[in-house]
């Protein structure tokens, strides 16, 4: 993974939740890399609201996520790091999800034209405080949903699950690792 661009995207609010803990130590391992982190519940951006504004424009309405945008671009792997809330994504990472709608706009406006162009790899850590499996499958197809258009390749989802009574973490540390590995 030397000299890649790795854009970690975080959603939850507890600074010891084994969601952070799980990115953080993904962070540590990724050296040699160039890291961005942006975290949903720290980051002030508005909710996309269907205006389709993006579809005649190429680009939102709302200016407050262009930064992130071309980090998004351009990283070689992103990271969804995220806690399970009733079966799938926190509130504000689900909103930033949503924002993906201006590629989906130019996607569908410009004839079915791949809006990004570099290939990307995506990794989505999750904890949940039971099983989290069916909840975990849902939040693939949401994000398979999403990378459908934007020229990610979803490679490996990494689950903490009974985060409430005898955490996995350890196990969940290690495939992190395995999957990290291989990148």
């Amino acid at each position: 993974m030397e000299n890649k661009r790795v854009l970690i995207i975080k959603g939850s609010e507890r600074k010891d939740s084994f969601t952070n803990r799980l990115s953080a130590e993904a962070e540590k391992s990724l050296v040699g890399c160039h890291i961005d982190i942006f975290d949903t519940f720290k980051e002030d951006f508005a909710p996309c609201n269907g205006c389709n504004y993006c579809e005649t424009n190429g680009k939102c309405v709302h200016g407050d996520l262009d930064d992130f945008f071309e980090k998004f671009e351009n990283a070689d792997l992103i990271i969804f790091s995220s806690p399970v809330y009733n079966g799938t994504f926190p509130a504000p990472l689900k909103a930033l999800v949503d924002r993906f709608q201006r590629y989906y706009t130019a996607f569908y406006a410009n004839g079915k034209v791949q809006p990004i162009k570099k290939r990307r790899k995506a990794i989505l850590i999750a904890a949940a405080g039971r099983d989290g499996k069916k909840s975990v499958e849902f939040m693939n197809w949401q994000l398979k949903c999403a990378f459908s258009i934007l020229n990610i390749e979803f490679i490996k989802t990494v689950l903490c699950s009974y985060t409430d009574t005898v955490p996995q973490y350890d196990e969940a540390l290690e495939e992190l690792k395995r999957s990290l590995a291989y990148e």
